[in-house]
């Protein structure tokens, strides 16, 4: 009966964990509720660190943010599966050493789970049966899904960044060089980028969490100054740029902060870190 609860509870964690993982890096509809929660809470301890060593000692850990954050999500797929897994093998007699008869330990069933994980395949024990290797195939296969789908994930949100840092680039650049009568018109014309932004930016909201250095590239600031110049009627209400800030906030804002322009304006204060002024 023991076997048989350890067992289930190895599945249940494989079943929450694929799911986070597949609601995080396939169905383009956001983040699962585990990575989620790890990506949010380390973002406010990691915000919060990097500007206190800014203010205080004039060090920049701004790029190690979001790579950490990543990094740290990854880390948890990967290590609820190889529990998960390890749960099932000791739920009965499935690994032994085929020489001598012994039974795997603790030690070796973990290792033998996670080289079976990582598709490396090498391990000193071996599974006791035909159903128990029914069971390593399928470890196997489910790492190397995690494995393929994680590489596609890392690249979506390296191509989400530099999308972002380019818009934010551009607007930056049109505000600075751009006479006051027709700043409004070439700022408008930014609005296919933006929702390009942030459609992507709904289908995989981690990209967020990535800072750059210089505050030229920054996206989240400036969709705070555009949520501005929108509240100000700089920006006309009808235009695509406005109405890709209201998408932003529909979607990745809280319902508390307000309408969908305040939920942007939200938002980006909260994926801001404050500069020292040099």
């Amino acid at each position: 009966m023991g076997g048989v609860v350890v067992g289930g509870f190895g599945v249940v964690i494989i079943l929450v964990v694929s799911y986070d993982f597949l609601r995080t890096a396939v169905s383009l509809s956001g983040t699962g509720f585990i990575s989620r929660t790890i990506a949010d809470g380390l973002w406010r301890l990691g915000s919060s660190a990097a500007a206190t060593l800014e203010r205080r000692r004039g060090i920049s850990i701004r790029g190690l943010l979001g790579p950490s954050i990543l990094f740290a999500v990854a880390a948890t797929w990967v290590l609820l599966h190889l529990v998960g897994y390890v749960l099932i093998f000791r739920s009965g007699p499935s690994l032994w050493h085929p020489d001598t008869g012994a039974p795997a330990t603790m030690v070796e069933t973990i290792a033998f789970a996670g080289s079976t994980l990582s598709t490396l395949g090498a391990s000193t024990v071996t599974a006791t049966s035909g159903g128990w290797d029914v069971i390593t195939m399928i470890v196997a296969l489910n790492g190397m899904i995690v494995l393929t789908l994680s590489v596609s994930f890392l690249l979506s949100i390296v191509q989400t960044t530099n999308n972002a840092r380019t818009f934010a680039s551009r607007f930056r650049f049109l505000q600075s060089a751009t006479p006051d009568s027709a700043v409004a018109e070439r700022i408008e014309s930014l609005g296919p980028d933006l929702l390009g932004v942030v459609v992507m930016l709904t289908a995989s909201p981690l990209p967020r969490f990535f800072v750059p250095g210089d505050p030229v590239m920054d996206f989240p600031s400036a969709v705070a100054d555009l949520c501005d110049l929108a509240r100000r009627g700089t920006l006309s209400p009808s235009s695509e740029i406005v109405s890709s800030l209201r998408l932003l906030g529909r979607h990745l804002g809280k319902p508390s902060d307000g309408d969908d322009l305040e939920r942007a304006r939200a938002w980006a204060e909260r994926h801001t870190i404050v500069r020292v002024p040099s």
